[in-house]
């Protein structure tokens, strides 16, 4: 049996494959773009880390913790124990992401002009605790770069629940709620714009020590942020209240959530800028 397609009816054959081929093959090809655009890398980033401030808070473990990791990722790593780098035009121009641990102390005008200077022009920061979350109280212009500051740690270290909010979001996508023990919970004053991916809620009656005369202001059912993300400028500003002690980051969720944080604040010069306008009240 001999098959008999006319000439207009194999060219219609023809384009039909061709179509149908055609819209097999988009969709692999969109995904494959979307997919490989949201694979946040260290790999060649220039990551500026900068540790010092208040020592109680042993900044010099984090170095001992992170540095080791960042490089293992590809990442190329100078490490300064001074805020003088953050004057440093040519540095602050070059870098991709800058890690900082500095409790309190204080920025000089130019410090401060510099860093934000390089986060409004798309250089990432990503940190943690104190060491981002509590420097240089006396600059406003500061915490409105990090989207929040530390106002207190009600009954001092103690154990309490981390629940995550966005489960869509690639920082927290996948991971569970989770438990840290021994530490200190932020009570934080925020910028209602951040977007925040875990909180934490203080369910204690009472967080005077036992036998205080002290007058408290109950903070008894506050649920507070513990990570959030925004931007600042073309900068992206990642930031986790956890960490007081080092012994935190064991948590093997925490550590992930942070891990990846700091790879996507580090993609603020490589990926298209994100809506993270989350306004908490709404007129």
């Amino acid at each position: 049996m001999i098959l008999s397609i006319s000439n207009r009816g194999y060219f219609s054959l023809k384009t039909t494959i061709f179509l149908l081929s055609f819209l097999f093959l988009v969709p692999s090809i969109v995904h494959g773009q979307s997919r490989k655009e949201q694979v946040s890398s260290l790999k060649n980033k220039k990551v500026v880390y900068v540790w010092g401030g208040w020592k109680s808070h042993h900044p010099e473990k984090t170095v001992d913790l992170f540095v080791p990791w960042l490089r293992s990722e590809g990442a190329i790593v100078e490490v300064f124990n001074t805020l003088e780098v953050y004057a440093d035009a040519a540095v602050m121009e070059q870098a991709d992401l800058i890690i900082q641990q500095w409790t309190m102390g204080e920025m000089t005008k130019n410090q401060s002009i510099g860093l934000q200077k390089a986060i409004l022009n798309g250089t990432g920061m990503a940190g943690w605790h104190g060491g981002t979350g509590d420097s240089f109280r006396g600059n406003l212009d500061y915490q409105y770069m990090i989207g929040g500051q530390f106002v207190s740690h009600p009954g001092g270290k103690s154990e309490f629940k981390v629940k995550i909010i966005d489960r869509k979001d690639p920082i927290t996508k996948g991971l569970k709620d989770f438990y840290v023990k021994n530490t200190e919970q932020y009570y934080m004053l925020m910028d209602p714009n951040v977007k925040v991916l875990a909180t934490s809620k203080f369910i204690k009656a009472s967080y005077l020590k036992k036998g205080s005369k002290k007058i408290e202001n109950v903070v008894t059912g506050s649920v507070v942020p513990v990570v959030w993300k925004k931007n600042f400028g073309k900068g992206r500003i990642f930031y986790n209240s956890l960490g007081h002690n080092i012994e935190d980051f064991d948590v093997r969720v925490l550590m992930e959530i942070h891990k990846r944080g700091i790879r996507w604040a580090a993609e603020s010069k490589y990926s298209p800028k994100e809506d993270l306008i989350s306004p908490v009240h709404k007129y």
